[in-house]
């Protein structure tokens, strides 16, 4: 806050405690006042005169106090008590231009971030119990029918048992991952290292056994290192999900082209693979488009990623091209 911020919020009247010292001072200066007008009487009537105008300054006092404090708080309370019944519906409603009003729009915020937090929590929720319901009904058919079934098919069904198995318990690893992230729980380990170094060994483990694969893969990378401060192991996640994501979704005969270029400072890590256009949708938890036909993966790469890159403090998101869709993230170089 500036100098003339702090002037000017010096001499407002708006806080309550100005706003009884004011308000104090007008009682004391309208007592004096009363006394005054009582005085122009004689007798009994100048002492009746006093006490009336004295008791009529009381029951204003107490209706302004009532105004400034007491119906605000009530407000306040009823607010806090619909809140503690999870009932959203009525927001606190107040123009006191005070604390109480800082505290309501407070109260106002909270309610919005939890009523939010509960749909989020509902919603994966319910995308959970349908991911997980498919691979567990998979599991009871196939153990089922291990019962009547030759040996030969026994190692069949037993082998997709362990496969789905090991589906769920991805999805569930990669769910605790993001909720650790999310909640701060998992922390950066910063160090200091050649990120070209670790796009070239990411890219040979997701890309040499693929030759094979219908699709071209090309790459611009410095010629010299490029370093960079940030948790190696937890970029190498990011650019597995980056590069994974886009072979699954490359197009027949598509190409996917990895890039590391620099702009002033920074450091740009981009990936573009021919295909559908992509929204920002993709970053959500569990997002699948609508066309997509593969189903294998729990939905949280990107969700993951996203998380890894804002801990960064990264620039990261996507850019549809003419064919296809481009990943890419920013991060500062070090000397």
């Amino acid at each position: 806050m500036n100098k003339k911020s702090r002037f000017l919020n010096w001499f407002s009247i708006y806080p309550i405690n100005k706003k009884i010292f004011l308000l104090s001072k007008i009682i004391i200066g309208a007592c004096m006042l009363a006394y005054i007008i009582s005085s122009a009487f004689s007798g009994w009537i100048s002492d009746f005169v006093f006490v009336f105008l004295l008791i009529m300054l009381i029951l204003g006092w107490d209706m302004v106090l009532v105004r400034m404090v007491s119906s605000p708080i009530r407000e306040i309370s009823k607010a806090a008590q619909r809140m503690a019944d999870l009932d959203f519906s009525q927001p606190c409603k107040l123009n006191t231009k005070d604390e109480l009003q800082t505290l309501g729009d407070n109260l106002n915020t909270t309610a919005t971030n939890l009523q939010h937090a509960l749909a989020q929590r509902k919603e994966l929720t319910d995308t959970l119990s349908h991911e997980l319901k498919t691979p567990l009904g998979v599991i009871r058919a196939y153990a089922e029918g291990l019962k009547d079934a030759v040996p030969d098919k026994q190692i069949v069904y037993s082998q997709v048992i362990v496969e789905e198995t090991e589906k769920m318990a991805g999805m569930i690893n990669a769910l605790l991952d993001l909720s650790s992230l999310e909640v701060g729980a998992a922390t950066m380990k910063m160090e200091k290292f050649d990120f070209v170094e670790l796009v070239e060994t990411v890219a040979g483990r997701e890309y040499v056994d693929t030759t094979s694969e219908p699709f071209r893969l090309s790459y611009s990378l410095p010629d010299e290192s490029v370093y960079v401060v940030a948790d190696q192991n937890r970029l190498r996640q990011v650019l597995h999900n980056f590069m994974g994501n886009a072979k699954k979704f490359v197009s027949k005969n598509g190409n996917i082209h990895i890039e590391v270029s620099i702009l002033e400072s920074l450091m740009q890590f981009s990936i573009y693979n021919d295909g559908p256009h992509l929204t920002d949708d993709v970053w959500i938890k569990f997002h699948r488009d609508k066309s997509e036909i593969n189903r294998n993966g729990s939905g949280l790469g990107l969700a993951i990623s996203a998380q890894i890159l804002s801990m960064h403090k990264s620039e990261y998101g996507i850019h549809n091209k003419e064919n296809g869709a481009e990943f890419y993230f920013m991060l500062p170089i070090t000397e």
